[in-house]
């Protein structure tokens, strides 16, 4: 059986989270001290399965305005089990003051997410990465 718990709850070895990340292939230039930085700011749920950790989702947040989710990571092992959703949903629930939550997502996973009530919108995502240099005018 799988739970869901806040990080404040039951806190997240980052070295599970990094397993979790390589599992999926996501990040791989995340290190351990900066997964302990990120695993520190904002609402973080780990999905437990006994010990280990299955799932994970984090957000963003100013508190009462804007929210973005972030990292909704399921190992391979397990999807199709309703974690995802287990995740969103108690995210959606520890957000319930924020007048706006946002994300982004690949086309593939638009239906799941709308399910879940958000909408797809014209906004342009744009994102400038450490090390980029703005062009002069």
């Amino acid at each position: 059986m799988v739970v869901i718990k806040l990080h404040t709850e039951k806190p997240i070895p980052p070295l599970q989270l990094m397993r979790l990340y390589q599992d999926v292939d996501w990040w791989p230039e995340r290190t351990k001290d900066g997964i302990r930085k990120l695993l520190a700011h904002g609402v973080v749920l780990g999905a437990w399965e006994d010990k280990k950790l299955v799932g994970f989702c984090r957000a963003v947040s100013d508190g009462v305005y804007r929210a973005y989710v972030e990292d909704v990571v399921v190992l391979h092992a397990h999807r199709s089990q309703g974690i995802g959703r287990q995740l969103m949903d108690k995210m959606m629930k520890e957000l319930s003051g924020i007048e706006v939550v946002s994300l982004f997502c690949s086309a593939k996973l638009k239906e799941y997410y709308q399910e879940s009530g958000f909408e797809a919108t014209r906004q342009v995502v744009m994102h400038r990465s450490k090390g980029s240099r703005p062009n002069s005018i």
